[in-house]
């Protein structure tokens, strides 16, 4: 499973549907890019619904080469973690928010929302694996890290 913070959007005091910012969208297009090259491909890919994320969502799925993404309820920043875990599909990419995805991240692979496993950034990427002694942190890469 990967879990997507949105790209860098614009304030809401610009625009209140904070769509993404030019820089968010070239953050997010070479994580994308860094994505494909790297064989990453998904089932599915879900957004929360709010615009930057769905925007994200669209970006991402041009590059991994699927057409087709999902609003899924559950995603918004502050909702609850434990209620999504039973929703959650495997081989699907999630773009969403802060904190839900820091908590979701940390509940999964440490059993505590509150452990902040990982320090989500915009446009980041965290895979998550599974084996038989739960789920784990694969790996995690940021727009700083995908020199296109």
């Amino acid at each position: 499973m990967y879990f997507v913070q949105h790209g860098l959007c614009v304030a809401k005091e610009i625009d209140p549907e904070q769509p993404l910012s030019d820089a968010g969208r070239k953050e997010v297009e070479r994580v994308a890019i860094h994505l494909r090259k790297a064989g990453v491909a998904v089932g599915r890919i879900f957004h929360s619904g709010k615009t930057r994320a769905r925007q994200t969502a669209e970006l991402l799925a041009e590059q991994v080469g699927f057409d087709h993404i999902d609003e899924r309820a559950g995603m918004k920043p502050n909702d609850d973690v434990v209620e999504f875990v039973a929703t959650l599909e495997d081989d699907a990419m999630y773009v969403g928010h802060l904190p839900h995805l820091a908590k979701l991240v940390s509940y999964l692979a440490a059993g505590d929302e509150a452990g902040e496993v990982v320090r989500f950034s915009n446009g980041g990427v965290v895979c998550i694996g599974k084996d038989d002694a739960g789920y784990y942190v694969e790996w995690f890469v940021t727009p700083a890290l995908c020199n296109v």
